[in-house]
């Protein structure tokens, strides 16, 4: 499965700030990740979502996590961008505790479903 990690890495901060994280997900996998997705031949795919959300989508919210944390440091910034990165690091936090449940997979699999 290729992607390109940048395209991704760049919304993650439009999903962040959005209001509804599960379909701005949902769609960011559709436009980017798995832009092949058929619903009707679906069994397959949904193991590999799962692993995508697990693992790659993780380690992509650890690697903007980083780059938030570092842009914390910068104390130029005034404290209402402080505070809007510390938002996007709690975000991120609740985030990576829901992609370990089934429950929230289930949900960005139906949205995929609903927007292919």
């Amino acid at each position: 499965m290729k992607y390109d990690k940048d395209l991704v890495l760049q919304r993650i901060d439009d999903i962040l700030t959005g209001p509804q994280l599960l379909l701005e997900i949902a769609k960011l996998l559709l436009e980017f990740v798995f832009v092949s997705w058929n619903k009707l031949d679906n069994v397959v795919e949904e193991k590999h979502i799962r692993r995508f959300l697990i693992v790659d989508f993780y380690v992509l919210l650890c690697i903007k996590n980083g780059v938030y944390i570092e842009e914390l440091k910068d104390y130029s910034k005034n404290a209402e961008e402080h505070l809007l990165i510390q938002n996007k690091i709690k975000k991120i936090n609740e985030l990576g505790i829901f992609l370990q449940n089934k429950e929230y997979h289930d949900e960005i699999v139906y949205l995929m479903n609903i927007l292919s």
